[in-house]
């Protein structure tokens, strides 16, 4: 293949259009702890294909770990499902899923048993002002340290195709503690 042919299928490729813009739109640190954060409003953000959060939490519980329940519009009915894949190392692997759930499954959190350790998830939600579809998710989350490591892909959907104006995460516990961080980003 010659050079030049190279250069425009180079030149086709990282200028048709197909590169990701991602925009901090809404972020907050919790000051006290809380049982949830709430992004509202969203529909002010219909110039956006997809949404994205960025979390970093910690469970006010003892447990080693807590499930995180997104939800969309206040709907706390049975209308989500979730699948889930779970990874540390060789010592745990696994799978599980749920349907007809009151949240989608979308990260998971360590308790004050875990000191130390500060679990990241980014979760995305596609199409989340699409009224046309049912929203559905992914998320990769995970933490290492203390002795206890884990990694875990998730996905998830809503059973309605109202567009998305508010979601809130839960934490399945106590509450996420003072420090946790949540950012709200924009995907064109």
């Amino acid at each position: 293949m010659s050079f030049m042919l190279l250069g425009i299928l180079n030149s086709q490729a990282s200028g048709g259009g197909g590169e990701l813009a991602y925009d901090l739109l809404e972020s907050e640190t919790l000051s006290t702890g809380a049982a949830s954060v709430t992004f509202g409003s969203l529909d002010a953000y219909s110039d956006y294909k997809h949404l994205q959060i960025r979390m970093v939490a910690r469970s006010s519980v003892a447990s080693s770990n807590q499930n995180v329940g997104l939800t969309f519009n206040g709907d706390g009915g049975s209308n989500y499902s979730t699948h889930d894949m779970e990874g540390a190392g060789s010592g745990i692997v696994g799978s599980g899923g749920g349907a007809s759930i009151t949240s989608i499954r979308a990260a998971q959190v360590v308790g004050t048993t875990v000191p130390d350790t500060w679990p990241a998830a980014i979760i995305d939600i596609y199409d989340f002002s699409n009224s046309s579809k049912n929203t559905t998710t992914r998320s990769l989350n995970g933490w290492a340290g203390s002795g206890l490591a884990r990694m875990f892909f998730r996905s998830g959907s809503w059973q309605n195709t109202s567009a998305i104006t508010t979601l809130t995460l839960t934490d399945g516990g106590g509450g996420f503690i003072a420090g946790s961080r949540f950012s709200l980003i924009g995907i064109r």
